[in-house]
């Protein structure tokens, strides 16, 4: 069924993004050993990878990327864990629309420390493995892609497969043509999701009705996709809140529920930055803007003249952390409920 909450773990369960299923499934059997999949937040990247790992044969970690603070030892561990237990398991949680579902597998562990060349011997012993790491831009970025090349040259059974939602920290993760990124030379499979197109939109929520013999009107479907956008996670919400639990306002429970989520994702953000006022202004008038349009827009709300240099750092901040897109030369929010979350920030 379309309309469930939790991360879908069988594709049939799982709508539209079969060409990205299908690519990383021959990647992964043609050997390739690092993965990444991007995209901006909402748009299913959790439940592809949480469908990936229940289909595929052999020993598989998940590792949710939010609990780990030393890559190198926890990782290390984690994998050799899996391989002397011989069975596969789950570090974390797997969330969907970042609302916890309940834990899955078990608690983390803390590790101590073992002899790395001991754990590599045992590991390169056992069968393939596939690692599977969840939010992983909430790692130190140098730390995981240090043990990600060590892994990639030295334990050949070991595939890794990343998703993040914050596309530029995961570009550091991985690295873009620089000499001395640990990854610099290794071959990288980079595959991005995008949200669904108001006829994907239509479709999966039309579907998702009739899985569960409900119907709603084409014009309310519309209206509710003008309001969401293609973000699957806010559709799959509000076509459970509508169908499932029956309720009229689901489209009002549905943007408060999400707005509170992104409300919470922006002060986590905001707290890194000096000036919270200029980065807020930028997001209220990031609507479908040139630079230009813009740096004249903040001009007029902050009553000032900001620095050109100061406003092109708070926009490519802003695009690294994907609470900004760019299309050509266009700047977008690239969830509708970013103009909301930045009214509600304390």
């Amino acid at each position: 069924m379309y309309f469930t909450i939790e991360p879908k773990s069988d594709i049939k369960d799982f709508f539209n993004y079969r060409s990205e299923y299908r690519e990383i499934k021959r990647s992964l059997k043609r050997g390739e050993k690092i993965i990444s999949l991007i995209g901006v937040r909402r748009v299913g990247k959790t439940s592809l990878l949480n469908v990936l790992y229940h289909e595929l044969k052999g020993l598989k970690v998940w590792i949710d990327g939010r609990i780990i603070s030393n890559p190198k030892n926890e990782i290390f561990s984690m994998i050799y864990d899996v391989v002397r237990e011989k069975r596969s398991k789950i570090f974390g949680k797997i969330e969907s629309v970042n609302i916890s579902v309940g834990h899955i597998g078990l608690e983390v562990k803390r590790f101590r420390e073992m002899n790395l060349i001991t754990m590599e011997k045992t590991i390169n012993k056992s069968g393939m493995i596939y690692v599977f790491i969840d939010e992983a831009q909430r790692m130190n970025s140098r730390e995981l892609a240090n043990i990600l090349s060590y892994f990639y040259d030295r334990v050949p059974n070991v595939s890794f497969i990343i998703s993040g939602s914050e596309i530029g920290l995961i570009e550091d993760v991985l690295g873009e043509d620089k000499p001395e990124h640990p990854l610099f030379g290794r071959h990288v499979l980079k595959l991005e999701m995008k949200r669904l197109d108001k006829e994907k939109s239509m479709e999966y929520l039309i579907s998702g009705f009739q899985q569960v013999d409900f119907r709603v009107s084409e014009e309310e479907i519309d209206y509710v996709i003008d309001e969401l956008d293609g973000l699957i996670g806010w559709l799959t919400l509000y076509g459970y809140e509508r169908a499932v639990l029956r309720n009229k306002d689901a489209l009002k429970k549905t943007k408060t529920l999400a707005t509170q989520i992104v409300v919470t994702e922006l002060r986590n953000f905001l707290r890194r930055v000096k000036n919270r006022k200029l980065y807020i202004t930028i997001l209220r008038n990031a609507n479908g803007v040139t630079w230009s349009q813009l740096h004249a827009y903040v001009n007029r709300d902050m009553k000032k003249h900001v620095n050109p240099n100061t406003l092109t750092r708070a926009i490519e901040s802003l695009t690294r952390y994907s609470f900004l897109t760019k299309e050509g030369n266009i700047y977008l929010r690239p969830d509708p409920m970013i103009l909301d979350a930045t009214f509600l920030i304390s």
